[in-house]
């Protein structure tokens, strides 16, 4: 997978607000053609297809851990497996508040420019 323009990420699909940002986000980039999505549950609950994404796909991407807030499950899954070289956001980052930002698409677009630009 070329990496020089594209992004492999993995989402924070939690419950709030937040979560549904990470998703959402992650899938526009998905969509798009600018990013790979991977399973953050897979990552959790299958340590031989973890550690096959670690040596192949994962070596030399350009990974984004996108949490929804600061408790850091996302990024905490993938540490576990052994998995630090990412580049960590939080939806928090963009004004949005937990439980009370209603998700929209121009946020959804801010945070998705912000992850593609050079």
């Amino acid at each position: 997978m070329e990496t020089n323009n594209k992004v492999v990420i993995l989402a924070c699909s939690g419950a709030s607000n937040t979560g549904a940002y990470s998703d959402k986000v992650a899938r526009k980039l998905m969509k798009s053609g600018k990013g790979k999505m991977l399973c953050l549950a897979r990552f959790a609950v299958d340590e031989k297809w973890a550690e096959t994404q670690k040596n192949d796909l994962l070596q030399n991407a350009r990974i984004v851990v996108l949490d929804g807030c600061p408790i850091d499950c996302a990024a905490k899954i993938l540490k576990e497996r052994g998995i630090d070289n990412f580049e960590h956001v939080h939806t928090t980052d963009f004004g949005i508040v937990k439980g009370q930002t209603p998700v929209t698409d121009e946020k959804i677009d801010e945070i998705v420019g912000f992850l593609t630009k050079d």
